[in-house]
């Protein structure tokens, strides 16, 4: 059997952790009642729902009656968003604001609310994918009702200044969302402190079972979410049918983990991405780190190889697997909505690839993604028309024009 590449792609999802799998197992077979049996088998699983909210809502400070399981980010967000949204217009708030860098869930939530007649504003974010606050300060006001950022964005890593949001959000009497898909679980999370009325989050980023997520939100605002005539005794009123205990027991026992683990993980990693991008920079000219230096979480590193097209370096380096930060379309030049928002230029954003670090991941892995980038980058340059136009010093920008995607994952 050909022996799998190293996996440096945990943005995109994580290994179930053998602690969270041990965990689960007994509530497959064994305790498999309904939370809401009134006999053995559904007290049993009651219990183990209620543990698993208690340690999902201890790991970012939250009270367990402000947590609600979902399938997933995508779904809370969806919850978060348009209900709220649509809520707060009846009351003349009738317009939302996220960034043009977010991710395409919310994006999509987005062109919803524009279809149910929401007026839609897209915040700017600066070169460095940090949020341009003079630009948040002049479009926020009476007319608001709910932002939506991304603590971490799940491209470059970039990690915004949330409690700064939310200060000028709260000067307007503005909610706000956080997508903390990338951050939960990864950096500390006190939602009381940050002052956050809605969060959502993913198990399988940080080594839980797929299919399950939560959404958090302030007791304040949950009529703000309730579905109409829903059973109230089902998570809140907030989502309906029922609750997956067996997924949701794997949530909390990561949170758990996660909590523990924290900060070691953020010192290794950290580590690891620092010799990461010293390698590469002593031994290739020309490459760029996408997103801010001084505000990003480590596991996440996009970078730019120039002269390189993103997806041709991604298949190039067979003994590691990556993502392309341009993936859109297969049979042209395309360049990620992320980096295109950020303002980074044409040529440097189609050469983008990520990398993600993980729990697993090795020094020695990292040294062997070191070789395969370097070769492959010496190669693909060697090959490339654009890369000798670049050391010509010619103008290479028209080339890629009009070569964007709406959104790349």
């Amino acid at each position: 059997m050909k022996s799998l590449p190293i996996y440096l792609d945990y943005a995109a999802t994580t290994p179930c952790s053998h602690s969270v799998l041990d965990a689960m197992l007994p509530y497959f077979t064994e305790f498999y009642g309904n939370p809401h049996s009134l006999h053995a088998f559904g007290f049993n699983a009651l219990k183990a729902l209620t543990k698993a909210r208690d340690e999902v809502a201890g790991l970012i400070k939250a009270d367990p009656e402000e947590i609600v399981f979902t399938s997933g980010s995508t779904e809370s967000s969806k919850i978060a968003i348009e209900r709220a949204a649509i809520f707060l217009s009846a009351t003349g708030r009738k317009k939302f604001i996220t960034t043009e860098s977010e991710h395409k869930s919310v994006l999509d939530c987005a062109d919803s609310l524009k279809s149910r007649g929401i007026d839609v504003s897209y915040l700017k974010v600066k070169n460095d994918g940090l949020v341009d606050f003079e630009h948040l300060d002049s479009i926020l006001d009476a007319s608001v009702g709910l932002l939506s950022i991304c603590m971490i964005n799940n491209e470059t890593g970039v990690r915004q200044d949330i409690k700064r949001i939310v200060e000028l959000c709260r000067m307007n009497g503005v909610l706000l969302h956080a997508d903390a898909t990338q951050a939960f679980g990864k950096i500390s999370l006190d939602v009381r402190d940050l002052g956050i009325d809605f969060l959502s989050a993913s198990a399988h980023k940080v080594y839980g079972p797929k299919g399950v997520g939560i959404l958090f939100f302030k007791k304040t605002n949950k009529k703000l979410l309730r579905i109409p005539m829903a059973n109230r005794d089902v998570e809140s009123g907030i989502r309906a049918g029922t609750v997956p205990v067996t997924l949701c027991v794997g949530m909390g026992k990561a949170a758990e983990i996660a909590g523990s683990e924290m900060g070691n993980d953020l010192a290794r990693i950290s580590k690891l991405k620092t010799l990461l991008i010293k390698s590469l920079s002593h031994s290739l000219d020309e490459i760029y780190i996408n997103g801010s230096v001084e505000s990003n979480y480590p596991g996440i590193v996009n970078i730019s190889f120039r002269g390189c097209e993103g997806e041709a370096l991604m298949m190039e380096c067979k003994r590691i697997a990556v993502s392309s930060g341009s993936a859109c379309t297969s049979n042209r030049l395309s360049i990620s909505h992320v980096l295109n928002g950020m303002g980074i230029p044409p040529d440097i954003a189609q050469s983008s690839i990520r990398i993600s670090i993980g729990k697993p991941t090795t020094e020695s892995d990292i040294l062997i993604a070191i070789e395969d980038l370097i070769a492959a980058t010496t190669k693909l340059r060697q090959m490339s028309p654009i890369w000798d136009m670049i050391k010509a010093g010619m103008d290479i920008g028209s080339i890629f024009e009009g070569k964007h995607c709406d959104y790349a994952v």
